[in-house]
């Protein structure tokens, strides 16, 4: 007959090895309690529009009704970019180009789009009033609270650019 072998201990890690197990779970939880207090306590301030899109975050909200200008103040864009603004929801406006040395086009409603984000946008180019922009701008929205109506909320909201 055969004696039954002991039961298996459980596996046995060197003093060393415990210890850095367990300062490295501490390290860990001191990150996330740490991001966590970063974030909860942010600034409060507002979101910034960034990226490539040509977004600049005016810093207002529903009572200007603008969320950001297409391109920023002050920018240079190519010169078949495309200019408009960024409205919030249940916003709408129409846009006037200024040429810095010419006679102001407003652009007809066949010429813009509304686009799925509020964004009432112009793009230059064949079969448009404009095929490419050259030199300086301002572009003028005048925008309306469709809900409270034009009378009530119109406002003109203009900016001025480059474009080459």
């Amino acid at each position: 007959m055969t004696s039954p072998s002991p039961a298996p201990q459980g596996l046995q890690y060197p003093t060393r090895t415990k210890v850095i197990i367990a300062v490295v779970l501490t390290v860990a939880i001191a990150a996330i309690v740490l991001a966590y207090v970063t974030t909860a306590e942010g600034d409060g301030g507002d979101v910034s529009v960034s990226g490539a899109d040509g977004l600049q975050d005016t810093g207002s909200r529903d009572p200007s009704g603008v969320e950001a200008l297409i391109p920023p103040r002050g920018s240079e864009i190519l010169g078949q970019e495309a200019i408009g603004i960024d409205l919030v929801p249940g916003w709408t406006g129409e846009l006037t180009l200024l040429p810095g040395n010419g006679v102001a086009t407003r652009l007809t409603d066949d010429e813009i789009e509304v686009d799925g984000l509020n964004r009432i946008i112009f793009q230059p180019g064949p079969d448009k009033s404009i095929e490419r922009l050259s030199g300086d701008y301002c572009l003028v929205a005048t925008i309306w609270d469709q809900v409270e109506g034009r009378e009530q909320t119109q406002r003109v909201e203009n900016w001025c650019f480059s474009a080459t």
